[in-house]
């Protein structure tokens, strides 16, 4: 191949990869992955499409297949000496790691990341992944780190204009707040994180969004207001094609259920929500649709089917060191 040829390659590989990065960052993976599929072997191999596929797959809820795909690419970028492509590979494999239940492989990946962009002097990876970071926090109970990280990344995320990552950050600092039972301040992130994913038209951050504000909700005594929530926000995860996000509405259904102390629909939709997560798969959304199915079974009487469920949900949160939602079992198993 000649010096004009491989710029022409180049420059072909580059174009498709934009074409593919606007399409998943505008709520359109399912579009990604089609396009993505459809090209020839010498363009598809490529690591910039390579792992434009995979943050297709992973939003569409493939991770497996997403975690193949950034592999492969990882080591693409290294043959060819792309630091920056490094960077951005591990920063998926992160993801990737997280939606799976994999916190010390997340961990690593974004260390990588956070050196790398340094170097780099990447200011806009620099906030993803302290807000990644503050995502890992959370999950290990620690909110304080995971308020102060999270800060940070809005304070970048805004000074750079980036309005997915304010998004991102304005989800999880409703967890956060919600955590630390503050519940109007974490209504209002989660409102502004559904205000700014709609803006996007990104359906499977709206998803997740909508999904937080309705579980917030919670504690506000919004009534149907939430089940509007749930239904707009399956209704997104479903124009999304990503099947994480339906398993996520179909788990607040469920808490929100118990709540209402409503066990039979709590245990209903627990155990739909399962189903979609184990489709994925997704080791924490499972083990927490599980702890839910266990809380609902024990209030309904049914003490074996509870107990065997309780033992499953601890054992698979507890491998993900996923200590938030173990310790919301333990407390809703002894409170009745």
């Amino acid at each position: 191949m000649t010096a004009t040829e491989t710029m022409s390659a180049e420059a072909s590989i580059a174009s498709l990869a934009t074409e593919l990065r606007h399409l998943i960052d505008s709520g359109r993976a399912d579009d990604a992955l089609r396009r993505s599929e459809g090209l020839d072997p010498g363009l598809k191999e490529s690591p910039e499409i390579e792992l434009e596929s995979a943050r297709a797959l992973a939003r569409t809820g493939h991770l497996e297949r997403a975690t193949a795909r950034a592999t492969t690419a990882l080591w693409g970028f290294r043959v060819k000496r792309d630091v920056r492509g490094q960077m951005r590979a591990n920063l998926v494999m992160g993801g990737i790691a997280f939606e799976q239940g994999y916190p010390h492989a997340a961990e690593h990946h974004y260390g990588v990341v956070r050196v790398l962009a340094t170097a780099l002097d990447d200011r806009q990876v620099q906030s993803k992944v302290t807000n990644n970071l503050a995502c890992l926090a959370l999950q290990r109970g620690d909110f304080d780190a995971a308020e102060a990280l999270l800060q940070s990344a809005l304070n970048l995320a805004k000074d750079l204009a980036d309005l997915r990552a304010q998004a991102e950050t304005f989800h999880n600092l409703n967890i956060t707040y919600r955590s630390l039972g503050q519940f109007e301040a974490g209504s209002k992130a989660a409102q502004e994180a559904v205000t700014l994913a709609e803006g996007l038209e990104d359906w499977s951050m709206v998803a997740l969004a909508l999904g937080g504000l309705a579980e917030t909700g919670a504690w506000l005594d919004l009534g149907e207001h939430q089940d509007l929530l749930l239904d707009r926000g399956q209704a997104a995860a479903l124009r999304a094609g990503d099947r994480l996000r339906e398993a996520g509405i179909g788990r607040v259904r469920a808490v929100l259920a118990l709540r209402r102390k409503d066990n039979a629909k709590a245990y209903e939709f627990a155990a739909m929500a399962r189903k979609l997560a184990e489709a994925v798969p997704a080791d924490v959304p499972i083990g927490e649709c599980t702890a839910i199915m266990a809380i609902a079974s024990k209030r309904q009487g049914q003490i074996a089917e509870a107990n065997h469920l309780r033992d499953e949900a601890i054992t698979l949160l507890t491998r993900m060191k996923a200590y938030l939602e173990t310790e919301w079992l333990e407390r809703e198993w002894g409170a009745f």
